[in-house]
């Protein structure tokens, strides 16, 4: 019994912690801002996640994530950047050029 709680327990770390592996961008958001939120969808060389505060409030603090919506870009867990929203609680017009600029600059300097 013992050693199945200490396996879910290390699973359920490792599985939280594997969401910033290769080239990632991550979402934070609210149900309150769903409708300020960009299409990720739409960016091209990256693994997509998203998540709201009321499902993953531990990430939320680990990351250190104040404004809703922000979008990080991840490359190998160390946070490449990152694009808050602002006072109205949207995200700037260019965010998903700005994180497609540096998904294809990561992508470039692997050659």
């Amino acid at each position: 019994m013992r050693l199945w709680i200490l396996l879910l327990i290390l699973f359920t770390s490792t599985a939280h912690a594997q969401y910033k592996d290769g080239i990632v961008v991550v979402q934070y958001s609210a149900d309150f801002v769903k409708a300020a939120e960009v299409n990720l969808d739409d960016l091209d060389g990256a693994d997509q996640f998203r998540f709201y505060l009321t499902d993953h409030p531990k990430i939320f603090k680990k990351d250190k994530i104040v404004y809703l919506p922000t979008v990080i870009l991840y490359h190998n867990r160390k946070e490449i950047i990152r694009v808050e929203s602002n006072i109205s609680l949207t995200l700037p017009e260019n965010t998903l050029e700005v994180i497609q600029e540096h998904i294809n600059k990561i992508k470039k300097s692997k050659f």
